[in-house]
């Protein structure tokens, strides 16, 4: 179930009065954007933590939410996923890891129910493929390629999310395609 903008608003207007199925319903269209946000950071055994309290600082700041003209809810819950993962590295002062450290792949892949076996193997070797070449790529230039072609944010939400400029932005997604084209031959 796709929500569209104003939808996800009216939810937000009706959550910041109290009306519980109106959360439920934004718990359920982002329970799973967030899971794979942060799964695709963390391994799975602090994942659960960290998504259970991204929803709790949600539940607790809804009502402070209000829509600008650069920021939307979609962004701004983001924004406080982004910060908890952040929180949770400061803590364990380590770097970000994008890969499970036990079994050093990327945590990515979200398998499409309506493929045939066929198409499965196919696009399981190309998720492969693509974690593969993720693996080389800076941490920064991951995560705006994440949020720009898997979370379809735009470079203002981005911005939003990343708390950096939207020129900032376009130049980290500029370097970060420039960094994949190195990893795919040319086609004559």
């Amino acid at each position: 179930m796709e929500l569209s903008l104003l939808e996800i608003e009216k939810l937000v207007q009706l959550a910041q009065k109290g009306r519980e199925e109106a959360f439920s319903k934004l718990f359920n269209y982002f329970y799973p954007k967030i899971s794979r946000y942060i799964l695709f950071r963390v391994n799975d055994e602090d994942a659960e933590d960290l998504i259970a309290e991204v929803f709790l600082k949600v539940v607790d700041k809804i009502k402070k939410y209000h829509k600008t003209p650069k920021g939307t809810f979609s962004a701004w819950i983001f924004r406080i996923a982004h910060n908890v993962v952040i929180d949770f590295y400061r803590k364990q002062k380590e770097h970000f890891q994008l890969v499970n450290p036990e079994t050093g792949e990327i945590q990515f892949d979200i398998p499409d129910k309506e493929l045939n076996p066929e198409e499965s193997v196919l696009q399981a070797e190309e998720h492969q493929k693509i974690r593969e070449i993720l693996r080389k790529l800076p941490d920064p230039h991951r995560e705006v390629l994440e949020l720009k072609f898997l979370e379809e944010f735009s470079n203002s939400e981005i911005s939003e999310i990343i708390g950096k400029s939207e020129g900032n932005i376009r130049v980290i997604q500029l370097r970060a395609l420039r960094e994949l084209r190195k990893y795919f031959p040319e086609e004559e």
